[in-house]
């Protein structure tokens, strides 16, 4: 398994991962390629897209803000899949621990990120030693 840094003739593929990982269950979210594509566009203006990367192919991708909070000393994860075909791999926690382990070496010290507590991510960050907030509660409603 490899991480590298995404350019911009990766898009096509980690937008279609993006699509199809995040209509699925638990999220069943409405993405569209084209929705996806635009998305990847905005935060490459101000994030780090990492792709992942095993048997020669993109796999994943995870996608890590940076400025969000505390420049310097917060990274933020903004969004991360895996196709479904190769979960349940270890892929994913090798390349959180990369990623980890390379943000710390520019000095970052805390990871924060949202989380589905549904998705078989929530397991992976808490096996990567994150907690639940104690202070910090997101959220949500209808605009009424």
């Amino acid at each position: 398994m490899k991480l590298e840094i995404t350019n911009k003739k990766d898009f096509e593929e980690i937008a279609k991962i993006y699509s199809e990982e995040f209509s699925k269950p638990p999220y069943e979210e409405d993405w569209t390629l084209k929705k996806a594509l635009t998305k990847l566009k905005l935060f490459s203006k101000y994030c780090d897209i990492w792709k992942i990367i095993s048997q020669n192919e993109i796999v994943g991708f995870i996608i890590i803000n940076p400025n969000q909070w505390c420049p310097g000393n917060i990274i933020f994860g903004e969004e991360m899949a895996i196709k479904s075909e190769f979960q349940n791999r270890k892929i994913a926690t090798k390349a959180i621990k990369k990623i980890f382990s390379y943000y710390k070496t520019k000095g970052y010290k805390t990871f924060m990120g949202i989380i589905n507590k549904n998705s078989k991510s929530f397991g992976l960050f808490k096996k990567a030693g994150l907690n639940q907030s104690s202070e910090s509660v997101l959220m949500e409603g209808d605009i009424k």
